[in-house]
């Protein structure tokens, strides 16, 4: 697959990826209620700006809201917009305006507009965002549109009877158009538009895809059912839901379905390997529906009578219900997973209600022995070559890996190393979980040298992560651990005040000099130092930093438990013999004790800021979230030396929630809704830093440490 970034994604200040923190999940919580046009309803969020578009049927126009600040501004739009659509790779909108017979394209960066025309009264409308073309489904015409986003050129698919919902596979490059007159679903093929039939039952009216399992769900409105047609066959099996299902919506990552039926006030689960179903019980006429894999969360709306949103944690299909306030009839739905936030439509009240969503999961840490899971320095394979090409993405799944990582693992402590091909600059290379929208974050870049960053980021689809990388380079992934639900081997975090556990440049000691020698193992015994770690600690949070000796290059080093095998992994590299550090987490060996090893003399310091342990009743769990940009101090402030006045407010960081979802006490519902997984409350974070020198001279050191 491949994807152009926005501009802004390679060079980050500091990223948060994850958060530690000592609270339990929170509930869902009205933020606010945002007036917007006449009669909304259609909502669209584009993830990677954090804004939100809201068609306004009868005042003609669209709605945006800035996520950050919840201000808003209107574009005109054309007649009646009824449904609309973002690519967020070109970051643009697409208004499908039912009575002008148009699509509005709008620019989400200049708010400039044009307009396409298109078939009969278009009411609904999908974008592939890999191919750049856009998808307008005209009911009375009994055609789809096809614009090319790059040219606004047009081509026309004859479909089956009133189409009224369709869905893409970007994978496969197939479109599926639900067709509820003829009870059929017109599949269009993406390259040449070619077309073929599969029938349903009784008036389809919604459809959702996983492009990841090759599996449609149509939901069947008058019969009761839906259809679940096998990507690859086309063969259909019909599965019995509640009375008059509406919508549908997929959860790629924990591979399920799930579909409203707005008659009995239930929501269908549905597991896409077995196809086995679980009704869950929700509001009154439930509408719009859509899923948060990364908090296992899925939000609907309930119309008309009950005015609420019905919240349900998947992992046991408990419910919970968020008045909505003032709302009259809440309609479309939609989740924003970079902040955790939920936007609903008030189709009578003319607004939109934001909510918080509510807290990932805890868990908690299960060190390993270091290990290579991916190199693609190696023959080709799964594991292994080809190298990733400029603009380009791959998946790995870590627990098919030869790891020994569990199905269980929710995230994974791992070290990711790149190696440029042909020593060129990478802009930037961005890990996250697979299936989900790539972040606006990065994880690491380089100046043509072959460098190593830590990272802990959650298991996504099959358990994998996603690498993209801007320009050429080879990807190393090494892991030492990784987070499930607390269990009788898990461990929690207790946080440390930063300190040096060894320097090798100080005086000969067991903690200090000589200087680590190339090719020769060294034990560090932690314990043995003036940083007040405990016996009972079983692995180390620590950052080590390499020095160069005699301006000789470091090739690699490697840091693992003292007593056993060396591993095949890598903690750092210092090719041109500078100044390099990295953090790792590293298992308690013999005696307490660590190792390390270098290919080529070096100065080594190795600095500790917490440790995992059994947990108790003063440890800190682990609660996953999207990587999230915290601050960038090119677009504010610029750049800066000596201690940065004000700190880094990482809570009130442009992706946590806006200010009027803000308090002052830690009981306040607020208090524990997460921006980037963080909450206002939360007791530490786990930060990636990129320091860019606004000279060529090089920063000595950089500090962290809370305010």
């Amino acid at each position: 697959m491949t994807i152009n970034a926005p501009a802004l994604r390679n060079r980050v200040a500091e990223i948060v990826l994850l958060i530690i923190v000592s609270l339990p999940a929170s509930s869902q919580t009205l933020i606010s209620t945002i007036p917007v046009g006449t009669y909304p309803v259609a909502i669209a969020v584009n993830q990677v700006t954090n804004k939100i578009y809201i068609a306004n049927q009868n005042s003609n126009n669209v709605t945006i809201i800035n996520g950050a600040t919840l201000s808003t501004s209107t574009i005109s739009a054309g007649l009646a917009p009824d449904a609309l659509v973002v690519n967020s790779v070109t970051n643009k909108v697409y208004i499908a305006n039912a009575n002008g017979n148009s699509v509005t394209v709008l620019d989400g960066t200049t708010n400039r507009t044009s307009t396409v025309t298109v078939g009969g009264y278009p009411i609904a409308i999908a974008a592939n965002s890999t191919t750049n073309k856009i998808y307008a489904v005209n009911y009375y015409a009994n055609t789809v549109t096809v614009i090319d986003g790059a040219t606004n050129h047009t081509s026309t698919v004859n479909v089956g009877s009133h189409p009224v919902a369709l869905a893409v596979n970007p994978v496969t490059n197939l479109i599926y158009v639900a067709d509820s007159g003829s009870n059929d679903v017109t599949i269009i093929n993406g390259a040449n538009n070619f077309t073929t039939r599969v029938a349903v039952h009784s008036y389809p009216r919604g459809v959702s895809v996983d492009p990841f399992s090759n599996k449609i769900l149509v939901a069947n409105y008058s019969s009761g059912d839906v259809s679940i047609i096998d990507g690859v066959t086309n063969s259909v099996s019909n599965i019995a839901v509640g009375t008059y299902p509406t919508a549908a919506a997929v959860d790629p990552v924990h591979g399920r379905f799930y579909v409203t039926s707005s008659g009995s006030g239930t929501v269908t689960e549905i597991d896409e390997a077995t196809l086995a179903s679980t009704a869950v019980n929700v509001g009154t006429s439930p509408t719009s529906i859509d899923v948060d894999p990364l908090t296992n969360r899925v939000y609907l709306s309930n119309s008309i009578w009950n005015r609420t949103v019905t919240a349900i944690d998947a992992t046991d299909d408990s419910t919970m219900s968020v008045e909505l306030g003032s709302a009259t009839w809440p309609t479309a739905i939609a989740v924003n997973e970079v902040t955790n936030t939920i936007y609903v439509v008030d189709s009578v009240g003319n607004s939109v209600s934001v909510i918080a969503g509510g807290d990932s999961h805890p868990a908690q840490f299960v060190p390993i022995a270091p290990c290579r899971a991916a190199d693609t320095r190696r023959p080709p394979g799964l594991y292994g070559g080809p190298y990733l090409s400029s603009g380009s993405s791959r998946s790995f799944s870590l627990p098919q890996s030869v790891c020994g990582i569990p199905d269980s693992a929710i995230a994974y402590s791992i070290n990711v190393t790149i190696v440029p091909v042909s020593g060129r600059p990478i802009d930037f290379v961005t890990v996250w979980p697979t299936g989900a929208p790539m972040p606006v974050a990065s994880t690491m870049n380089s100046d043509g040298r072959y460098k190593a960053n830590a990272a802990i980021v959650p298991g996504g689809v099959d358990g994998a992560v996603s690498v993209y990388t801007t320009n050429s380079t080879d990807v190393i992934l090494d892991i030492n651990g990784y987070f499930e639900v607390p269990g009788e081997n898990t461990l929690q975090f207790y946080p440390l005040a930063p300190c040096r556990v060894f320097d090798t440049r100080t005086a000969s000691g067991i903690l200090g000099g000589p200087y680590l020698f190339g090719g020769q193992e060294r034990d560090f015994p932690v314990l043995a130092s003036d940083c007040q770690i405990p016996s009972n600690a079983i692995a180390y949070s620590m950052n080590f930093t390499v020095v160069a000796v005699a301006n000789k290059p470091l090739i690699y080093l490697t840091v693992w438990p003292a007593g056993q095998n060396q591993p095949e992994a890598s903690t750092l590299n210092n090719p041109t013999a500078t100044v390099v550090a990295n953090a790792a987490i590293v298992s308690a060996g013999a005696g307490g004790a660590i190792a390390a090893y270098g290919n080529q003399d070096t100065q080594l310091i190795g600095d500790i800021n917490g440790y995992f342990a059994a947990p108790s009743g003063q440890g800190l769990s682990f609660y996953p979230a999207f990587p999230c940009r915290v601050i960038d101090t090119r677009l504010s402030g610029g750049p800066f030396n000596g201690q940065r006045n004000p700190p880094v407010n990482v809570a009130g960081s442009q992706c946590r929630t806006p200010a009027t979802a803000r308090g002052s006490s830690s009981t306040q519902p607020w208090c524990r809704r997460r921006c980037c997984g963080i909450s206002r409350c939360g007791r530490m974070v786990i930060l990636c830093r990129l320091l860019l020198p606004s000279t060529p001279w090089m920063p000595r050191s950089h500090r962290t440490w809370p305010s």
